[in-house]
């Protein structure tokens, strides 16, 4: 057995001091920055070195950059790796994620061949995603090129009868998967600590030869890599104070505190019951639009229900779609589902198209590919749009390698607009608009050179509202061709998060992190201050975690927060003892008012926070609520 790790040298974006940013441009100056292993490919290399120690075999680490990423390689090196490739070319700068993963595979096939001997059997391992771009979209797309399975978010694994078996997060619960067929990919979340190197392997390390590829090295197309060959690009960076509408207020009178966020509860409240804004864009007469046909919604169905994200997403797509005089379609994938076409078509969908196989049962990512994009290739939508749910994140950008078009993950906008570029007009095309760089920066981009144009979106972005029943539509049925050759992988076992902590339900939803330092220090204040912040706004309240909390096995997993957990948008979300990674704040960051409780008064959470109290959960925590507790006197 052998293994291929990727790795990524990425800027370090923890410390980004003030003078690396010039905010009239809107851009980040990276060489002020130092250079780092991206964290989640150090989990990589973790759960590598643990896989070679259950089967030997060689490792080889990968990463695509300039000259000055062999440094990477060598951390590679000193930690598991045997050989290091460095695939490094000015024809390769300026990729997006399709022109990123396409040679990436190529470098694969390379190393099977020339390193490997042309044995298959290999595994190739990979961090979830990168700090820089946040997209999880280059692994699945290499897997997609290779034409191999994908396990996505995986934890841990196990190594039974000579297979491995590996753990993996779903939105639903957790997984056992397993791939039928070698080679396979794997990505990582956060599941061990960073291995450390030792001194005489470091000292091995630097004294090793690399292999350096060029772009004359691989057997590519040249108008598939690079800038030129990116199917998506971005035509404007800005800073998010550009578009923040939070300032936190810090308070040391609990009391005070507490009446400032009533008062501004109410008003948030107030404006909620305004009616939406809608874009303003009207469609030039006499122009051909420069993309045609529907706007697609790929609709999340589970156990006989429909995903709230998805329709939530689903009113977005009809406000896009009555912009350019088209029709919304709804799709949906299983065994036996256009039985919730009804409740689609209330939500506001045109058109139901129901792909239906008894081999699309259980989601699985490489027969779900083949059989949307031999949907899309008959009916031809202009745009489709996933919610950014584990499934959709891991879905889409194989979706979109297929069906040769851009994708952009993680949007928090998207919008209709024309612009001209060089001598190119682009006429009703879309805007997609997401933060980058752990949310340092804004970034809209725009699709090229593509057939459709594909977004993930965060989850609670755009607000799903109530059905209007009766409403019907078109339902359009297709059966797939897909064999059980196309299956890939084999679901071993699943377990689904406990019934009843479906966070969206919550108006109310306080979460308790690493900071609370014991589940007794979780148990003894954040449910008690859940129940106390509800009475006091006379709204439904739970409890929530981060990934930190539930790790560390203060609370279950149906209760996590954040990227592989559930996103949530309630009313009021307070934050104690959590200091604000990036993965947490994707699935909160949009609750109408937030609230945090951090001893650092430098945590990023308070950089998304309305109102902040510096100091320990465990002596803040029963001050909050004792004068909760006068307030309901």
């Amino acid at each position: 057995m052998n293994y291929i790790v990727l790795i990524k040298q990425v800027p370090d974006i923890r410390n980004i001091p003030e003078e690396a940013w010039d905010w009239e441009k809107g851009i980040l100056k990276r060489g002020l920055l130092d250079n780092v292993c991206n964290e989640l490919d150090k989990q990589a290399l973790a759960m590598v070195l643990a896989l070679r120690n259950r089967r030997d075999g060689k490792i080889v680490s990968l990463t695509m950059g300039p000259p000055f990423a062999e440094d990477v390689l060598r951390y590679s090196l000193s930690i598991c790796a045997d050989n290091g490739v460095l695939l490094t070319d000015r024809k390769l700068g300026g990729a997006d994620t399709a022109a990123t993963a396409y040679p990436l595979a190529k470098a694969i096939l390379k190393i099977e061949k020339e390193i490997f001997k042309g044995n298959k059997e290999y595994i190739i391992v990979s961090g979830m995603q990168s700090i820089d771009g946040d997209t999880a979209q280059v692994p699945p797309q290499i897997a997609e090129e290779l034409g191999i399975p994908h396990l996505a978010y995986a934890t841990s694994f196990n190594y039974n009868n000579g297979v491995f078996q590996f753990n993996r997060i779903t939105r639903e619960g957790t997984q056992t998967v397993a791939s039928l067929v070698y080679p396979y990919m794997v990505t990582v979340t956060t599941w061990t600590e960073s291995p450390n190197a030792s001194f005489s392997r470091t000292r091995w390390a630097r004294n090793q030869k690399l292999f350096e590829w060029h772009a004359s090295d691989l057997e590519m197309e040249e108008n598939r890599i690079g800038l030129s060959g990116s199917r998506t690009t971005v035509f404007r960076i800005f800073s998010p104070r550009d578009v923040s509408t939070r300032n936190c207020v810090f308070e040391t009178d609990l009391a005070k505190l507490l009446q400032r966020i009533k008062e501004f509860y109410e008003h948030k409240l107030e404006a909620a019951t305004k009616p939406h804004k809608q874009s303003e864009y009207q469609m030039p007469e006499g122009k051909k639009t420069s993309f045609q046909g529907e706007v697609w919604i790929f609709t999340e169905q589970e156990n006989g229900g429909i995903n709230p994200a998805s329709l939530g997403l689903l009113i977005k797509g009809k406000e896009l779609a009555a912009q350019l005089h088209e029709k919304v379609g709804a799709v949906l994938v299983g065994k036996e589902v256009k039985n919730l076409a009804t409740g689609l078509f209330a939500s506001g969908a045109n058109r139901v198209y129901a792909v239906e196989h008894p081999l699309l049962e259980e989601y699985l990512p490489v027969p779900y590919t083949k059989a949307i994009v031999e949907l899309m290739g008959q009916y031809k939508p202009q745009i489709m749009l996933f919610s950014a749910t584990p499934l959709g994140r891991e879905l889409a950008p194989r979706i979109a390698y297929r069906a040769k078009s851009g994708l952009t993950a993680d949007c928090t906008e998207l919008d209709i607009f024309d612009f001209r570029r060089g001598d190119r007009e682009y006429v009703a095309t879309l805007r997609q608009t997401r933060p980058a760089l752990g949310g340092n920066i804004m970034a809209s981009i725009m699709s090229q050179n593509s057939l459709v144009q594909m977004s993930t979106v965060r989850p609670g972005v755009f607000q799903y509202i109530k059905p209007e029943p009766g409403v019907g539509g078109e339902l359009v049925e297709y059966t797939p061709n897909i064999t059980s050759n196309d299956i890939g992988a084999i679901i071993l076992a699943a377990e689904k998060k406990i019934s009843g902590t479906d966070l969206n339900e919550a108006a109310i939803i306080v979460s308790g992190g690493g900071g609370c330092k014991t589940k007794e220090g979780f148990e003894r204040c954040i449910p008690t201050l859940a129940d106390h912040l509800g009475q006091f706004f006379g709204q439904k309240a739970m409890v929530g975690a981060s990934r930190m909390a539930v790790e560390s096995g203060f609370i279950d997993r149906s209760h996590q927060i954040g990227q592989t957990g559930q996103t949530v948008k309630p009313r009021i979300y307070l934050a104690a003892g959590i200091s604000g990674a990036v993965q947490h704040l994707t699935g909160m960051q949009n609750s109408d008012v937030i609230i945090a409780i951090n001893s650092d008064p430098n945590a990023r959470i308070f950089k998304v926070a309305d109102f902040g109290i510096i100091g320990n959960i465990e002596e803040v925590a029963p001050k909050l609520i004792k004068v909760l507790e006068s307030q309901e006197e």
